[in-house]
């Protein structure tokens, strides 16, 4: 699991395809990494460390991520690396009933630079036979949900694994997967070689050529969430205000302009301003002066640093501790379905558990999601 990325990474490559001067302008801008990230990261190592075990393979560089980073190691991480797990395993064995010899490679180095300059990686999963191979990769996060198709990082991967692996088995198609467990999401899209290589040709190849140069136009979009210089990209700055010229009206919006012209941009300009707040604070922080603005401490929460001691404490002054302590709690369902079982668990309490309906949320009508019934939220406990 290297730390080195190259330039034109395939986990970037939404942005670059859209955005081609993207690549050289964040160049010297550092990666920020977080524990959001370190999390992923702790659980990319049990998962390769689990199937490398099911292949009797070494997993010594695993073991010094996972020892590493084992503060960030949570109670549900085993259940979702044994689901990554089982879906791996699951999709090998089918392999070996269509081809005796199909291969399952985890943590496979890729190169890329046939198709993208000085560009490499490493591919979760490839899972190798004739006719059909696929490409999987793990997503630990559960903020968006990742989907498989036409997915150009998985694409590129697809590539690479070809390049690499064609000689040795008479390759067809590939299957481009994605495994979000936390979101329970598998997503997979199936493209055959001749379409691979023809978005290589046609897309990727030029778009690749661009970036590398740093030629191109500025585009902004949503694949400017992950950018490093969106706080100071003059592009998206433009794009973000340039909305309020369309209106019609000097003083009101209405409905129609707002549907038009606000809802589609509103990614964009949240992240604009998202970016721009963040980069102004972290320049202050450093000693630049914004004329008019200073930094103060914002707002904090008090907590108590020794429970222990607090506890001790009131009860040596005779205060009870039905006083001072919270009654018993329910754990929470991923405890109580490790504790019983997910089958049995179901079985026993399946009938007081319920998945309430999610907040309203404004999407476009491409949204897969079924329209929000705000009348099955109100009378959900009269039926």
């Amino acid at each position: 699991m290297p730390d080195v990325h190259a330039l034109l990474s395939p986990s970037s490559a939404h942005r670059w395809l859209n955005c081609t001067p993207a690549p050289r302008l964040e160049e010297h801008f550092p990666d920020e990494s977080s524990d959001y990230a370190r999390e992923g990261t702790l659980a990319h190592a049990y998962c390769a460390k689990r199937l490398k075990e099911y292949l009797n393979l070494p997993t010594d560089e695993e073991d010094r991520e996972i020892e590493e980073l084992a503060d960030y190691l949570t109670e549900e991480m085993p259940d979702h690396v044994e689901t990554y797990f089982n879906i791996v395993k699951d999709k090998f064995e089918e392999a070996k009933k269509r081809t005796s010899d199909a291969k399952l490679l985890v943590e496979v180095r890729l190169d890329f630079s046939k198709f993208v300059p000085e560009s490499f990686g490493t591919s979760d999963v490839v899972i190798i036979a004739d006719d059909e191979m696929e490409v999987i990769d793990f997503k630990y996060g559960k903020g968006i949900e990742v989907s498989a198709h036409e997915n150009p990082q998985m694409m590129i991967y697809a590539l690479g694994a070809f390049h690499e692996f064609s000689d040795e088995y008479n390759i067809k198609k590939v299957r481009m997967t994605i495994v979000q467990p936390r979101l329970n999401n598998l997503s997979e899209f199936d493209l055959t070689i001749k379409k691979l290589k023809t978005w290589c040709n046609k897309v990727l190849k030029p778009a690749a050529k661009m970036a590398f140069k740093g030629e191109g136009e500025q585009a902004p979009g949503d694949w400017c969430r992950f950018c490093k210089v969106k706080g100071q990209c003059r592009a998206l700055a433009k794009k973000s205000m340039e909305t309020s010229s369309r209106f019609e009206s000097p003083m009101l919006i209405s409905t129609e302009e707002i549907a038009r012209d606000v809802l589609p941009y509103l990614p964009v300009i949240r992240t604009w301003l998202e970016a721009v707040e963040s980069y102004a604070l972290k320049q202050a922080l450093e000693g630049v002066e914004f004329d008019g603005y200073k930094v103060v401490a914002g707002r904090s929460t008090r907590k108590v640093t020794n429970p222990e001691a607090v506890m001790a404490t009131l009860d040596e002054q005779g205060y009870r501790a039905d006083d001072y302590l919270k009654p018993s709690e329910l754990r929470s369902l991923s405890d109580l379905e490790r504790l019983v079982g997910k089958k049995r668990f179901s079985e026993l309490c399946g009938s007081f558990i319920e998945k309430p309906q999610g907040k309203p949320t404004l999407v476009t009508l491409d949204d897969k999601r079924e329209p929000y019934n705000a009348a099955a939220a109100d009378f959900k406990d009269f039926v």
